[in-house]
């Protein structure tokens, strides 16, 4: 994994291309929204890139198949990449997530920003999701595609 100048992991580094134009892939916006959740608590970058790792190598990171995973399951693939000071808690906050954007957004996030007069406005959107507090909203709006910064 690489890091930036300011030593920190971003999109690319997990892979996530969330594109410059436009309000990208609405895979990639949820599978960074979930990088963002793990890489806002209080753990070790190293560690909350595993747990991405683990639960997007399991083929759970859509708002469909999130919403429907069983927190024990989710709670075995935190625990295999070693997050598990938050791991029951997290595992309940995906879950959550999930239920979120489907319900406010039909499962596609790129209509988050739609009519938001303010990247702050956004910001305050992604942190009425439950786990997206100001570290995690601060990270996803930092790798956002264009369309995420009125």
């Amino acid at each position: 994994m690489t890091k930036d100048k300011k030593d920190r992991t971003d999109a690319r580094d997990l892979g996530l291309h969330l594109g410059s134009r436009g309000r990208g892939d609405d895979g990639v916006l949820f599978r960074w929204l979930v990088a963002c959740l793990l890489f806002g608590a209080r753990i070790s970058q190293e560690r909350a890139a595993a747990a991405f790792a683990e639960l997007d190598g399991d083929g759970v990171l859509t708002p469909d198949k999130l919403a429907d995973a069983s927190t024990a399951h989710l709670v075995g693939l935190l625990d295999a990449a070693r997050y598990t000071r938050f791991d029951d808690s997290k595992a309940a906050e995906l879950v959550q997530l999930a239920h979120d954007v489907q319900d406010r957004y039909d499962g596609r996030l790129s209509r988050l920003p739609e009519g938001a007069g303010s990247e702050e406005e956004v910001a305050e959107r992604l942190q009425q999701f439950k786990g997206i507090g100001p570290v995690a909203a601060e990270i996803f709006l930092r790798d956002a595609p264009d369309g995420w910064h009125p």
